[in-house]
């Protein structure tokens, strides 16, 4: 989970279009490419600005390839609720239920469940100790070289905390490594399975899950240069989906429409400290109470080395946003102002 950056973003009250709002982070030394997706009461508009990167001076489209990130997780919660609803995992299932003995041998008092791990209250750090070298030597690239063996190395010295002593801890451990099990109980790969369950029955024709080095935009680092794209062969559940606003528009409006299984992630189950005052979290989703608004909306982000994205969306107004990035200033901002300018455009039309 990415937290907002420096760019300021105007106000409602200094706004009159969308273009207003993303003004100040499309001409910043440091961005390249923005694109959104608006859906408003049924209807979807696009904007695109910037460019893709100086050696390509053009702007994205509808259709530029920007990695997601960490709004992968929602996808990993949401093969978690379709295969509950199949009876082919519980959402109490202990992880040890899944993985090797000799590897989790924990006692049941300290076990964690799937639901747990979906939540990020399994007590996992964000990401496993052992990681941190394998980084250190692939700094633009810190997944690529991270294997099952590590992970499973890992766990063997890892001690769990007790329960009673556990709280909402964000983690791509924990969500990287449901979607392990999740596929090891399907008997397919993580990137059959999100094909299978999602991205096929929703159209979702462009994405895909994993790297791809000529079919997405590149990424640019904090210095504004271009950084490669991040590759997950461990812990893919966490991070490692590629896609479109045209395409995320599809998974946008299946949950604003509360499509099974996407409605039993929105769900709060648990309290989240760590974005805002009365955030909860459900499965990967969180909902949040913007100040000064009784909107409800439900959202997630994603950062990579060289992307940021957002989506965001309330079911009550009918109402959705789409940010992506390839740059590493946050876009978060630029998604809750749209949510915000969408309701108020609401009112004047009820007014009126």
């Amino acid at each position: 989970m990415q937290e907002t950056n420096d760019i300021v973003i105007p106000e409602i009250g200094e706004v009159s279009s969308i273009d207003d709002i993303v003004m100040n982070y499309v001409n910043h030394d440091l961005t390249k490419g923005l694109s959104i997706g608006v859906y408003d009461r049924g209807q979807e508009t696009y904007y695109n600005y910037g460019i893709i990167s100086d050696d390509h001076p053009f702007p994205p489209t509808k259709q530029s390839m920007y990695e997601i990130a960490s709004i992968t997780k929602t996808f990993t919660a949401a093969l978690l609720a379709q295969m509950v609803s199949d009876g082919k995992v519980d959402y109490d299932d202990p992880i040890s239920m899944y993985l090797p003995e000799e590897v989790v041998n924990w006692s049941d008092s300290l076990a964690m469940t799937l639901e747990e791990l979906a939540t990020h209250k399994s007590g996992f750090p964000r990401l496993p100790y052992n990681h941190i070298l394998k980084a250190f030597y692939n700094m633009d690239n810190p997944y690529k070289n991270y294997t099952e063996d590590d992970l499973y190395s890992f766990f063997t010295y890892f001690e769990p905390m007790r329960k009673q002593d556990r709280k909402v801890e964000y983690s791509n451990l924990g969500v990287g490594l449901l979607g392990n099990i999740l596929a090891q109980v399907a008997g397919i790969s993580y990137r059959e399975l999100v094909d299978q369950y999602i991205l096929n029955p929703l159209g979702m024709e462009h994405s895909y899950v994993g790297y791809r080095e000529n079919n997405q935009m590149v990424g640019h680092n904090g210095y504004g240069d271009i950084t490669p794209g991040w590759e997950k062969q461990t812990l893919e559940g966490a991070g490692s989906i590629r896609s479109t606003t045209e395409d995320l528009m599809k998974y946008l409006i299946a949950n604003v429409n509360s499509e099974q299984p996407y409605a039993e992630t929105h769900a709060p189950r648990e309290d989240f400290k760590g974005f805002g005052q009365g955030t909860k979290i459900g499965l990967a989703w969180l909902t949040i109470y913007p100040k000064d608004s009784e909107i409800e909306i439900v959202f997630h982000n994603g950062g990579s080395g060289g992307f940021r994205s957002a989506l965001l969306f309330s079911k009550e107004m009918d109402q959705g946003v789409v940010v992506l990035a390839n740059s590493i200033q946050s876009v978060d901002a630029i998604g809750m102002r749209i949510m915000k300018y969408l309701s108020t455009q609401n009112e004047i039309v009820q007014v009126h």
